[in-house]
């Protein structure tokens, strides 16, 4: 039997900050190694800051996806733009990121955004592509140590014609008939 209680996606508020910035770095640090150079992750780390969570959260929308009290996993929308989207590794795979994609483009709905677009890890584009997402461009950063850093230019349109992409079948991995609760700031 399952003791855990239900996952709950709700939007950040200040005193989220310390648990954001830890999931991210966590998660960089563990989904990054083998695919990137340590100068590569270097820079993902100094492009999600604290400082950077904290702006995020003040002029866009957060969300945590949390179970008992731990973050599982999160994501933000500024504008047309959504970033930091980060599953904790050891919840990777059971649809946690679609959940809070799901939730970032319905809030990006409600504030008459009809495409938004991201920039996404080589890890993570096979994840967009499957939410719809087409890309735009391949795009490299090279760094002066020989490491490089290619990511992906990749966008979605939101608008009332378009396609919605349908949700795999659940899973014995899935989180299914688990409570979702969405509360609002």
């Amino acid at each position: 039997m399952n003791r855990e209680g239900p996952m709950r996606l709700r939007v950040y508020e200040p005193g989220d900050l310390e648990a954001v910035f830890a999931l991210v770095a966590r998660t960089i640090e563990t989904s990054y190694a083998g695919v990137y150079g340590p100068t590569a992750i270097a820079h993902f780390h100094e492009h999600h800051t604290r400082d950077e969570v904290r702006r995020a959260g003040e002029e866009g929308c957060t969300v945590l996806l949390e179970r008992d009290g731990r973050l599982l996993a999160t994501g933000t929308l500024v504008g047309d733009h959504v970033d930091r989207v980060y599953v904790a590794p050891e919840h990777q795979g059971r649809g946690l990121g679609r959940r809070v994609m799901a939730a970032l483009e319905q809030r990006a709905r409600e504030a008459g955004v009809w495409t938004i677009r991201l920039a996404a890890s080589i890890p993570a584009r096979v994840f967009y592509e499957r939410l719809g997402y087409r890309l735009m461009s391949e795009e490299r950063h090279d760094f002066p140590d020989g490491d490089c850093l290619p990511w992906f230019k990749m966008v979605k349109d939101l608008g009332p014609d378009a396609a919605e992409v349908p949700s795999p079948p659940p899973s014995a991995s899935s989180d299914e008939g688990l409570e979702w609760l969405v509360e609002e700031s």
